[in-house]
Protein backbone atom coordinates (compact mmCIF):
# COMPACT_ATOMS: atom_id res chain seq x y z
CA UNK A 1 0.00 0.00 0.00
CA UNK A 2 3.35 2.38 0.47
CA UNK A 3 4.46 1.61 -2.98
CA UNK A 4 0.96 2.30 -4.70
CA UNK A 5 0.85 5.29 -2.42
CA UNK A 6 4.06 6.50 -3.35
CA UNK A 7 3.05 5.77 -6.98
CA UNK A 8 -0.20 7.80 -6.72
CA UNK A 9 1.53 10.70 -5.34
CA UNK A 10 3.79 10.99 -8.23
CA UNK A 11 1.57 10.69 -10.63
CA UNK A 12 0.14 13.48 -9.15
CA UNK A 13 3.15 15.56 -8.93
CA UNK A 14 4.68 14.70 -12.03
CA UNK A 15 3.48 17.96 -13.59
CA UNK A 16 4.96 20.17 -10.78
CA UNK A 17 8.35 17.72 -11.07
CA UNK A 18 8.61 18.34 -15.21
CA UNK A 19 7.76 22.47 -14.40
CA UNK A 20 10.76 22.22 -11.45
CA UNK A 21 13.23 20.10 -13.75
CA UNK A 22 13.23 22.77 -16.40
CA UNK A 23 14.57 25.53 -14.00
CA UNK A 24 16.87 22.67 -12.28
CA UNK A 25 17.98 20.86 -15.55
CA UNK A 26 18.95 17.45 -12.67
CA UNK A 27 16.38 14.58 -12.63
CA UNK A 28 17.22 13.52 -9.12
CA UNK A 29 17.20 17.14 -7.30
CA UNK A 30 13.81 17.72 -8.77
CA UNK A 31 12.22 14.50 -7.34
CA UNK A 32 13.84 15.22 -4.30
CA UNK A 33 12.57 18.68 -3.67
CA UNK A 34 9.16 17.68 -4.54
CA UNK A 35 9.11 14.42 -2.19
CA UNK A 36 10.21 16.99 0.57
CA UNK A 37 7.75 19.37 -0.74
CA UNK A 38 4.66 17.42 -0.40
CA UNK A 39 5.72 15.75 2.92
CA UNK A 40 5.77 18.96 4.42
CA UNK A 41 2.60 19.84 2.76
CA UNK A 42 0.66 17.07 3.53
CA UNK A 43 2.15 15.03 7.22
CA UNK A 44 2.92 17.65 8.91
CA UNK A 45 -0.69 19.52 8.55
CA UNK A 46 -2.02 15.83 9.22
CA UNK A 47 -0.77 15.43 12.18
CA UNK A 48 -2.56 18.07 13.61
CA UNK A 49 -5.72 17.75 11.50
CA UNK A 50 -6.14 14.17 13.37
CA UNK A 51 -5.00 15.60 16.81
CA UNK A 52 -7.87 18.21 16.26
CA UNK A 53 -10.77 15.38 14.68
CA UNK A 54 -9.77 13.51 18.25
CA UNK A 55 -10.60 16.49 20.32
CA UNK A 56 -13.59 17.24 18.14
CA UNK A 57 -15.41 13.85 18.29
CA UNK A 58 -14.89 13.69 22.07
CA UNK A 59 -16.48 17.43 22.65
CA UNK A 60 -19.14 16.44 20.53
CA UNK A 61 -19.99 13.41 22.40
CA UNK A 62 -20.09 15.26 25.57
CA UNK A 63 -22.29 17.99 23.71
CA UNK A 64 -24.59 15.62 22.21
CA UNK A 65 -25.05 13.93 25.06
CA UNK A 66 -26.06 16.68 27.10
CA UNK A 67 -28.11 18.22 24.62
CA UNK A 68 -29.82 14.37 24.57
CA UNK A 69 -30.22 14.47 28.41
CA UNK A 70 -31.91 17.93 28.06
CA UNK A 71 -34.03 17.51 25.04
CA UNK A 72 -32.96 18.06 21.52
CA UNK A 73 -34.88 21.04 21.10
CA UNK A 74 -35.20 23.22 24.18
CA UNK A 75 -38.79 24.77 25.54
CA UNK A 76 -40.41 21.77 23.10
CA UNK A 77 -43.54 19.94 24.46
CA UNK A 78 -45.24 18.80 21.41
CA UNK A 79 -45.82 15.87 19.94
CA UNK A 80 -43.03 15.97 17.49
CA UNK A 81 -40.88 16.44 20.38
CA UNK A 82 -42.19 14.11 22.55
CA UNK A 83 -41.63 11.45 19.73
CA UNK A 84 -38.23 12.56 18.97
CA UNK A 85 -37.20 11.64 23.11
CA UNK A 86 -38.34 7.82 22.03
CA UNK A 87 -35.22 7.95 20.14
CA UNK A 88 -32.96 9.40 22.93
CA UNK A 89 -31.14 6.00 23.55
CA UNK A 90 -30.64 5.15 20.16
CA UNK A 91 -29.11 8.37 19.06
CA UNK A 92 -26.78 8.19 22.67
CA UNK A 93 -25.48 4.92 21.22
CA UNK A 94 -24.65 5.79 17.51
CA UNK A 95 -23.65 9.20 18.38
CA UNK A 96 -21.46 6.92 21.26
CA UNK A 97 -20.48 4.43 18.71
CA UNK A 98 -19.10 6.92 15.98
CA UNK A 99 -17.13 8.84 18.59
CA UNK A 100 -15.52 5.58 20.29
CA UNK A 101 -14.46 4.54 16.76
CA UNK A 102 -12.95 8.37 15.78
CA UNK A 103 -11.27 8.10 19.41
CA UNK A 104 -10.02 4.46 18.75
CA UNK A 105 -8.84 5.16 15.27
CA UNK A 106 -6.94 8.61 16.67
CA UNK A 107 -5.30 6.32 19.50
CA UNK A 108 -4.25 3.64 17.12
CA UNK A 109 -2.29 6.35 15.33
CA UNK A 110 -0.26 7.46 17.83
CA UNK A 111 0.20 3.82 19.68
CA UNK A 112 1.64 2.42 15.95
CA UNK A 113 3.79 5.61 15.37
CA UNK A 114 6.99 3.73 14.40
CA UNK A 115 4.90 1.93 11.91
CA UNK A 116 3.59 5.13 10.77
CA UNK A 117 7.18 6.39 10.02
CA UNK A 118 8.42 3.70 8.26
CA UNK A 119 5.55 3.31 5.82
CA UNK A 120 6.04 7.33 5.55
CA UNK A 121 9.21 6.21 4.54
CA UNK A 122 8.47 3.46 1.71
CA UNK A 123 5.94 6.24 0.34
CA UNK A 124 8.32 8.95 -0.18
CA UNK A 125 11.09 7.11 -1.36
CA UNK A 126 9.01 5.23 -3.61
CA UNK A 127 8.10 8.86 -4.52
CA UNK A 128 11.24 9.95 -5.17
CA UNK A 129 12.08 7.00 -7.94
CA UNK A 130 8.75 7.20 -9.35
CA UNK A 131 9.45 10.82 -10.25
CA UNK A 132 12.74 10.37 -11.44
CA UNK A 133 12.37 6.98 -13.25
CA UNK A 134 8.90 6.51 -13.84
CA UNK A 135 8.79 6.43 -17.58
CA UNK A 136 11.64 4.10 -17.71
CA UNK A 137 9.69 2.26 -14.99
CA UNK A 138 6.46 1.71 -17.24
CA UNK A 139 7.75 1.33 -20.47
CA UNK A 140 10.01 -1.85 -18.64
CA UNK A 141 7.02 -2.96 -17.60
CA UNK A 142 4.68 -3.11 -21.10
CA UNK A 143 8.40 -5.25 -22.26
CA UNK A 144 7.88 -7.35 -19.18
CA UNK A 145 4.52 -8.00 -19.81
CA UNK A 146 5.09 -8.50 -23.37
CA UNK A 147 2.05 -6.88 -24.34
CA UNK A 148 1.80 -4.90 -27.95
CA UNK A 149 2.83 -1.78 -27.86
CA UNK A 150 -0.97 -0.51 -29.18
CA UNK A 151 -2.78 -2.15 -26.55
CA UNK A 152 0.13 -1.40 -23.35
CA UNK A 153 -0.66 2.49 -24.45
CA UNK A 154 -4.57 2.14 -24.48
CA UNK A 155 -3.90 1.15 -21.22
CA UNK A 156 -1.48 3.44 -19.95
CA UNK A 157 -3.67 6.44 -21.52
CA UNK A 158 -6.63 4.79 -20.06
CA UNK A 159 -4.96 4.65 -16.56
CA UNK A 160 -4.59 8.17 -16.51
CA UNK A 161 -8.07 9.36 -17.68
CA UNK A 162 -8.88 7.22 -14.82
CA UNK A 163 -6.22 8.76 -11.91
CA UNK A 164 -7.06 11.91 -13.25
CA UNK A 165 -10.60 11.19 -13.21
CA UNK A 166 -10.35 10.50 -9.67
CA UNK A 167 -7.98 12.48 -8.32
CA UNK A 168 -9.52 15.57 -9.59
CA UNK A 169 -12.61 14.42 -10.47
CA UNK A 170 -13.99 12.98 -7.23
CA UNK A 171 -11.38 13.65 -4.35
CA UNK A 172 -10.63 17.14 -5.26
CA UNK A 173 -13.96 18.15 -5.56
CA UNK A 174 -15.03 16.04 -2.51
CA UNK A 175 -12.18 17.61 -0.45
CA UNK A 176 -13.40 21.32 -1.85
CA UNK A 177 -16.91 20.22 -0.65
CA UNK A 178 -15.81 19.34 3.26
CA UNK A 179 -13.55 22.54 3.10
CA UNK A 180 -16.88 24.60 2.13
CA UNK A 181 -19.20 22.90 4.61
CA UNK A 182 -16.81 22.67 7.73
CA UNK A 183 -16.56 26.56 6.64
CA UNK A 184 -20.08 27.20 6.48
CA UNK A 185 -20.84 24.92 10.06
CA UNK A 186 -18.28 27.90 11.53
CA UNK A 187 -19.74 30.61 10.30
CA UNK A 188 -22.83 29.61 11.19
CA UNK A 189 -21.81 28.66 14.42
CA UNK A 190 -22.83 24.60 14.45
CA UNK A 191 -20.66 22.95 16.80
CA UNK A 192 -17.29 20.83 15.52
CA UNK A 193 -17.39 22.26 12.39
CA UNK A 194 -13.86 20.99 11.52
CA UNK A 195 -15.39 17.12 12.03
CA UNK A 196 -18.30 17.47 10.30
CA UNK A 197 -16.24 19.07 7.45
CA UNK A 198 -14.43 15.92 7.15
CA UNK A 199 -17.60 13.56 7.38
CA UNK A 200 -19.37 15.89 4.27
CA UNK A 201 -15.97 15.23 2.35
CA UNK A 202 -16.08 11.64 2.78
CA UNK A 203 -19.96 11.73 1.67
CA UNK A 204 -19.02 13.81 -1.32
CA UNK A 205 -16.96 10.85 -2.62
CA UNK A 206 -20.31 8.83 -2.87
CA UNK A 207 -22.74 9.03 -5.73
CA UNK A 208 -25.95 9.57 -4.68
CA UNK A 209 -25.73 10.61 -1.22
CA UNK A 210 -23.59 13.51 -0.43
CA UNK A 211 -23.12 16.36 1.76
CA UNK A 212 -26.37 17.11 2.10
CA UNK A 213 -26.60 13.98 4.77
CA UNK A 214 -25.36 16.71 7.12
CA UNK A 215 -25.83 20.04 6.52
CA UNK A 216 -29.67 19.46 5.87
CA UNK A 217 -30.25 18.06 9.97
CA UNK A 218 -28.14 20.79 11.16
CA UNK A 219 -29.81 23.58 9.45
CA UNK A 220 -33.02 22.39 10.18
CA UNK A 221 -32.27 21.77 13.70
CA UNK A 222 -31.01 25.48 14.14
CA UNK A 223 -34.13 26.36 12.46
CA UNK A 224 -36.48 24.52 14.71
CA UNK A 225 -34.78 25.40 18.08
CA UNK A 226 -35.53 29.14 17.02
CA UNK A 227 -38.70 29.00 16.31
CA UNK A 228 -39.38 26.67 19.92
CA UNK A 229 -37.23 28.72 21.43
CA UNK A 230 -38.84 32.01 20.07
CA UNK A 231 -34.86 33.14 18.72
CA UNK A 232 -35.26 34.71 15.67
CA UNK A 233 -31.37 34.59 15.26
CA UNK A 234 -31.09 30.66 15.54
CA UNK A 235 -33.80 30.47 12.87
CA UNK A 236 -31.88 33.39 10.53
CA UNK A 237 -29.36 31.05 11.10
CA UNK A 238 -31.07 27.68 9.91
CA UNK A 239 -32.30 29.16 6.60
CA UNK A 240 -28.96 30.98 5.93
CA UNK A 241 -27.08 27.49 6.52
CA UNK A 242 -29.54 26.00 4.27
CA UNK A 243 -28.89 28.68 1.46
CA UNK A 244 -25.33 28.55 1.93
CA UNK A 245 -25.10 24.55 2.06
CA UNK A 246 -27.42 24.57 -0.98
CA UNK A 247 -26.24 26.69 -3.38
CA UNK A 248 -22.47 26.72 -2.48
CA UNK A 249 -21.84 23.62 -1.21
CA UNK A 250 -24.21 21.16 -2.94
CA UNK A 251 -23.19 22.88 -6.42
CA UNK A 252 -19.64 22.88 -6.19
CA UNK A 253 -19.82 19.37 -7.59
CA UNK A 254 -21.88 20.32 -10.91
CA UNK A 255 -19.90 23.32 -11.14
CA UNK A 256 -16.22 21.69 -10.75
CA UNK A 257 -16.63 18.04 -11.88
CA UNK A 258 -17.44 18.04 -15.47
CA UNK A 259 -14.85 20.92 -16.24
CA UNK A 260 -11.83 18.77 -14.17
CA UNK A 261 -13.25 15.76 -15.84
CA UNK A 262 -13.38 14.59 -19.67
CA UNK A 263 -15.44 12.75 -20.86
CA UNK A 264 -12.66 9.89 -21.38
CA UNK A 265 -12.23 9.81 -17.53
CA UNK A 266 -15.88 9.27 -16.43
CA UNK A 267 -15.91 6.59 -14.18
CA UNK A 268 -19.65 4.42 -13.66
CA UNK A 269 -21.40 5.77 -10.29
CA UNK A 270 -21.65 2.07 -9.49
CA UNK A 271 -17.90 1.65 -9.98
CA UNK A 272 -16.79 4.52 -7.35
CA UNK A 273 -19.53 3.41 -4.99
CA UNK A 274 -17.91 -0.35 -4.60
CA UNK A 275 -14.69 0.86 -4.83
CA UNK A 276 -14.74 3.52 -2.06
CA UNK A 277 -16.48 1.10 0.43
CA UNK A 278 -14.55 -2.38 -0.74
CA UNK A 279 -11.29 0.20 -0.75
CA UNK A 280 -12.06 1.36 2.61
CA UNK A 281 -12.76 -2.50 3.91
CA UNK A 282 -9.57 -3.78 1.94
CA UNK A 283 -6.56 -1.00 2.36
CA UNK A 284 -7.94 1.39 4.66
CA UNK A 285 -7.89 5.45 4.19
CA UNK A 286 -6.06 4.71 0.78
CA UNK A 287 -8.67 2.35 -0.20
CA UNK A 288 -10.75 5.80 -1.18
CA UNK A 289 -8.49 5.62 -4.17
CA UNK A 290 -7.35 2.38 -4.62
CA UNK A 291 -11.17 0.77 -4.47
CA UNK A 292 -12.59 2.43 -7.33
CA UNK A 293 -8.96 2.34 -9.53
CA UNK A 294 -8.39 -1.74 -9.12
CA UNK A 295 -11.97 -1.39 -10.27
CA UNK A 296 -11.56 0.70 -13.50
CA UNK A 297 -8.27 -0.66 -14.22
CA UNK A 298 -10.32 -4.27 -14.05
CA UNK A 299 -13.03 -3.27 -16.31
CA UNK A 300 -10.03 -1.71 -18.92
CA UNK A 301 -8.54 -4.78 -18.93
CA UNK A 302 -11.65 -7.02 -19.79
CA UNK A 303 -12.10 -4.09 -22.78
CA UNK A 304 -8.49 -4.86 -23.59
CA UNK A 305 -8.21 -8.89 -23.36
CA UNK A 306 -11.72 -10.36 -23.13
CA UNK A 307 -13.92 -8.05 -25.52
CA UNK A 308 -13.59 -9.23 -29.15
CA UNK A 309 -12.73 -5.76 -31.75
CA UNK A 310 -13.08 -3.49 -28.80
CA UNK A 311 -11.60 -0.82 -30.97
CA UNK A 312 -8.45 -0.49 -28.74
CA UNK A 313 -5.80 -1.30 -31.53
CA UNK A 314 -5.47 -5.00 -30.59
Amino acid sequence: MSILGGALLAYIFYPVHQAVLKRVNRGGLSAILISISVFLLFVIPGVFLVKALIQESYSLFLLGKARLAEGIFQNCNNSFCSFIKNFDSQLQEGLKLVTSFIIQKGSSIIVSVPKIILNLFVIFFTMFYFLKDGKTFLNRVGDFLSIKERKYLFIINRLKDIIHGLVYGYLLVAVIQGILGGLGFLIFGVPSPLFWGVVMAFLALIPSLGTGLIWFPAALILFLDGIFQDSAGLIVRGVLLFVYSLVIVSTIDNILKPKLVSKKAKIHPAIIMSGIFGGLLVFGALGVIIGPLILSLTTVFIDVFLTPKSGNGS
